[in-house]
């Protein structure tokens, strides 16, 4: 037997061994729960938690005490940093950076005995190269969930960008300091930006100057709308000045920027829908072969250079999609 089959057998039975000990312990508890509430009180707000729900929570659970072993490794702990901006306010409590990175690793695992199912399944052929390409789509699916997650919050903190500068301004005209303007956006707005402007309260709470605190914002949110801002209270608090006309420039600005930026939304609208057209066009025809012949394609993934074939188009297809988007962008 291949080294690699061997491998995915013993990783399905650790598999399949976790889950019969994850049933038994349930049964357990149950067992335990039938026994003690004759004598308890329940709670007319209390509901029954379902298996899934109960299996949720222990492989949670599960998660949560790899990555505590995974914060002994500084490797592990310097790759988390990176997924700190996916972080909400209110999850900051429940939820470390850490946590992402053990969420890849079982994830890509549960690919490599998806493949080797495949494998006994016979649908797809016997290769140490198909199981590494099993970890790493698993691996990076997530990376891929939380980019998009992450260009949809950009688009609404770009978006309600302009209503927090123009309740800061009015704060500032009513007589109010930058805490209190600051803590008027979170309380009055909903959404990304009403989560970002808590974590700048927090911040400056801390004792963090106005510079830092909107400098670690744009690192969080890579707008160069937040970049202007931050530059503005630096040079406001070396040189001094009034905040209220400060604000109010940077409102017009904003303004003047969000409306030049609908025009040119509504000039470009048909370029993008060709460019998403012609961005779906190979996918489409390949899923159209796949189903009139699904062994098309298992040559190319028969052989070395199958693969270097395979990567390759991969590689033009996705230089196509980034040189195309370059010269459709139009910067501000």
């Amino acid at each position: 037997m291949p080294l690699y089959m061997l491998i995915c057998l013993i990783a399905l039975g650790v598999a399949i061994l976790g889950l019969i000990l994850l049933f038994l312990n349930e049964l357990q508890d149950m067992k335990l729960e039938r026994r003690f509430v004759p004598f308890t009180m329940k709670s007319s707000n209390e509901q029954p938690i379902s298996f899934f729900d109960l299996l949720a929570i222990q492989l949670k659970k599960w998660l949560k005490k790899f990555s505590n072993v995974l914060k002994k490794s500084h490797v592990a702990t310097d790759y988390a940093k990176h997924y700190e901006k996916y972080i909400s306010y209110e999850e900051k409590e429940e939820k470390e950076s850490i946590d992402f990175v053990s969420i890849k690793l079982f994830m890509g695992v549960c690919f490599v005995l998806l493949h080797f199912v495949t494998i006994v399944l016979k649908l797809s052929p016997k290769n140490i190269i198909t199981s590494l390409i099993a970890f790493l789509i698993g691996f990076f699916l997530l990376d891929i969930v939380l980019a998009i997650q992450f260009k949809k919050k950009k688009r609404e903190i770009e978006e309600d960008l302009l209503k927090a500068i123009m309740i800061m301004n009015n704060s500032f005209k009513s007589g109010k300091n930058i805490m209190q303007a600051i803590s008027t956006v979170k309380n009055e707005l909903e959404g990304p930006i009403a989560d970002e402007f808590k974590k700048i309260y927090m911040d400056i709470t801390y004792g963090l100057s106005l510079e830092v605190v909107f400098e670690r914002f744009y690192d969080r949110v890579k707008l160069e709308d937040a970049k202007y801002i931050a530059s503005s209270l630096t040079l406001l608090n070396k040189t001094g000045g009034n905040i209220v006309r400060v604000f109010g420039a940077i409102e017009k600005s904003f303004f003047n920027k969000k409306r030049m930026q609908d025009e040119l939304s509504s000039l470009t609208a048909a370029s993008i829908f060709v460019f998403r057209v012609l961005v779906a066009l190979p996918l489409v025809f390949s899923l159209v072969i796949l189903i009139l012949n699904p062994s098309y394609f298992q040559p190319m993934f028969e052989s070395i250079l199958g693969f270097i074939l395979f990567f390759l188009i991969l590689f033009l297809y996705v230089l196509y999609i980034v040189t195309i988007k370059k010269v459709l962008k139009v910067k501000m």
